[in-house]
């Protein structure tokens, strides 16, 4: 087993025991008295908590999902005259210049 999957068996079981070993009535209030089991209170805010966590924890997108070409200004003549054919460079290095 990996250990991610052991330490959540064992987190798991640990929540498990405190719930049903708190299962005598408490009173609680909420905008009124409310009088019910501390096993449900206490499963209740677990699982808002969890909510809550996964909400402002998540991971976020690196990564745009589609790509697309954003530089469509095109060579000046002022990048021309570094491009001419007595620089030394190939036609290819030519290119490859100009797409940037």
């Amino acid at each position: 087993m990996k250990p991610k999957t052991i330490i959540i068996a064992v987190v798991l079981a640990f929540i498990a025991i405190v719930l049903f070993n708190n299962k005598e009535e408490a009173s609680f209030w909420l905008f009124g008295e409310i009088r019910t089991s501390k096993l449900i209170i206490l499963g209740i805010f677990f699982v808002i908590g969890v909510i809550v966590g996964g909400i402002l924890f998540r991971r976020k997108s690196k990564h745009p999902k589609e790509y697309g070409i954003t530089n469509t200004i095109q060579p000046s003549d002022e990048d021309n005259e570094y491009l001419g054919n007595n620089d030394g460079m190939t036609d290819e290095d030519r290119e490859y210049i100009r797409r940037d």
